[in-house]
């Protein structure tokens, strides 16, 4: 009988039941990696937001950058406590002229932070959490009635709505079919202050428009970034390889364990064997019959009962049989600490993104014992990392106050959020303070800004040093009385010795036993020892 030289065969069975032929096995083992582009970048086309000619487009979607917050907790983190730490727990106001011990008081300016729902606090946060998600961050301005009117009142306002002009002075907001139109507080139209049309963004004369069609204003920040002036860009954008890869990595993780462990199966079937011959063309063409779809059964069923027998058999021409069948697992060895390894270097990639010190987001490392390593990263998160955010937060609240309230002498302060800081800086401070070394209001000064505490100018015990909890005042007159007792007990049995030596002068002088004249003794006008008396009471009475 005629041999039939039929070419051997191969293809994968995967854990979805589906087959893969083996020759874009390299293909599908990279498309099971990735899920952005293959660059890896969230870039939209400025004609995917077609507004017109003026309307720019952000390089990278917002609304994409929003869902890599749900799609990795270390971002998600990372993002809300830089926020968080840059927007102060408080605030308060020092005076810019040092050695002014005056009490911030201006009732316009502290009804005005006192009116704002959320706090101020809270609108810096939402800010920022938008600056460092997307990059970029607005709140809004709202005034009275008319742009040189007084400002009531200030609200965030989401920022992945917004799109920048490129005027660089207006901006767009689309919910819906829903435009409405903002302007850049401080900024001007081509040098020139104007009125823009809320609801059609046309430029009027300045202050010309009522309330209900001018446009508001808008406290607009963003994340510093070479070719995209207008939005800026955040920090996981170049780290969104890192985040693709450890979503790979849990998918695997859940197939391989959603499948009890089983690997995937290259079968390789050789030799004379018959198959079903019909071209899948055919009309009465039967899938069900061909050895792909009966071996992906009997694979499927070894895999919803693992460690169950499977028995192949394959139809041979001939007489010989000569047909050979291999099934090979495509991975046997799941290698625990490699996935390990690669979850925590992708975390500490995006955490490194964001320049944030690891423990601000729960992750310690033991193997730094003696704390060195901890410090050194706490202050340099503190110091290249939060203090040029919140300075930029506190130069926007000062400007707009300065400019809508006048206020020059005084600058807003927000209070630190990081816990550590503060903690080193009431040790030293008690210490110093036991030590007869600050006053409270010295203390006050230093730290009252983390509770929005205010110096007190007329309570002199705020003014005074004290010793372990007394005031030093009190400290020296108990030291001068304490001198004093001691010095009138020493005086005392002083007066008891001298005493008592002249009154065994005066017997042994009426015995004559030191040979004196008693009749002289006996008609003197006192004893010696009244004599001493009388001069030891003087003397202390002086």
């Amino acid at each position: 009988m005629k041999k039939n030289n039929r070419k051997s065969e191969s293809f994968i069975v995967t854990d979805t039941g589906e087959w893969v032929d083996s020759t874009i096995l390299e293909e599908y083992k990279i498309s099971a990696k990735a899920d952005m582009d293959a660059d890896g970048s969230k870039q939209v086309h400025e004609e995917d937001w077609a507004y017109g000619d003026y309307i720019l487009a952000p390089k990278y979607d917002p609304k994409k950058l929003i869902d890599v917050l749900d799609l990795n907790s270390y971002h998600r983190n990372c993002v809300d406590v830089v926020a968080r730490d840059s927007s102060g727990l408080n605030y308060s106001f020092q005076p810019k002229e040092e050695g002014n011990e005056e009490i911030f008081d201006n009732p316009l300016v502290e009804e005005f932070l006192d009116n704002i729902k959320p706090s101020i606090n809270t609108l810096l946060y939402l800010r920022m959490f938008d600056r460092r998600a997307i990059g970029y961050g607005a709140i809004e301005v709202i005034r009275e009635n008319t742009s040189d009117s007084q400002v009531i009142n200030l609200t965030h306002i989401p920022a992945h709505t917004l799109r920048r002009a490129a005027d660089g002075y207006r901006v767009q907001q689309k919910i819906g079919t829903k435009t409405v139109w903002f302007v850049i507080y401080g900024g001007t139209y081509y040098g020139e202050q104007v009125d823009v049309h809320a609801d059609t963004g046309e430029i009027y004369e300045y202050n010309t428009l009522p309330e209900k069609e001018k446009a508001n204003e808008l406290l607009w920040t963003q994340e510093y970034a070479p070719g995209t002036n207008y939005y800026g860009r955040p920090p996981i954008v170049g780290s969104l390889a890192a985040v693709a890869g450890d979503l790979s990595r849990a998918r695997y993780n859940n197939s391989f364990f959603k499948n009890y462990g089983m690997p995937t199966f290259a079968v390789t079937i050789t030799g004379d064997f018959a198959d079903y011959e019909k071209d899948p063309e055919d009309e009465d063409y039967d899938p069900t019959k061909t050895l792909k779809y009966q071996i992906n059964q009997q694979l499927q069923q070894v895999i919803r009962n693992p460690h169950s027998a499977m028995c192949i058999t394959i139809p041979s021409e001939g007489e010989e049989g000569n047909v050979d069948i291999n099934i090979q697992p495509l991975s046997v060895e799941q290698r625990e600490a490699d996935f390990r390894l690669f979850r925590t270097d992708n975390r500490d990639e995006v955490i490194h993104s964001h320049r944030v010190d690891p423990s601000r987001i729960g992750i310690y490392d033991s193997g730094n014992l003696n704390g060195t390593s901890a410090k050194q990263t706490d202050k340099s998160y503190t110091v290249s990392t939060i203090a040029p955010i919140k300075a930029e937060n506190e130069y926007d609240i000062n400007t707009l106050l300065k400019n809508e309230f006048d206020l020059t002498d005084w600058k807003f302060v927000l209070s630190d959020m990081d816990p550590k800081d503060f903690t080193r800086d009431i040790d030293v401070i008690e210490k110093l303070f036991n030590m007869a070394s600050i006053t409270p209001n010295q203390i006050i000064k230093l730290v009252g800004d983390k509770f929005g505490l205010s110096q007190v100018t007329d309570n002199a015990y705020l003014d005074e040093y004290y010793l372990n909890g007394v005031p030093l005042d009190q400290v020296w007159q108990q030291a001068a009385q304490n001198n004093t007792e001691y010095a009138d007990s020493v005086l005392g049995v002083l007066n008891d010795e001298i005493v008592g030596e002249a009154t065994k002068y005066d017997e042994t002088e009426e015995s004559g036993e030191y040979g004196l004249d008693v009749q002289y003794s006996t008609k003197a006008d006192t004893t010696f020892s009244d004599k001493i008396r009388r001069i030891i009471t003087s003397r202390i009475k002086t």
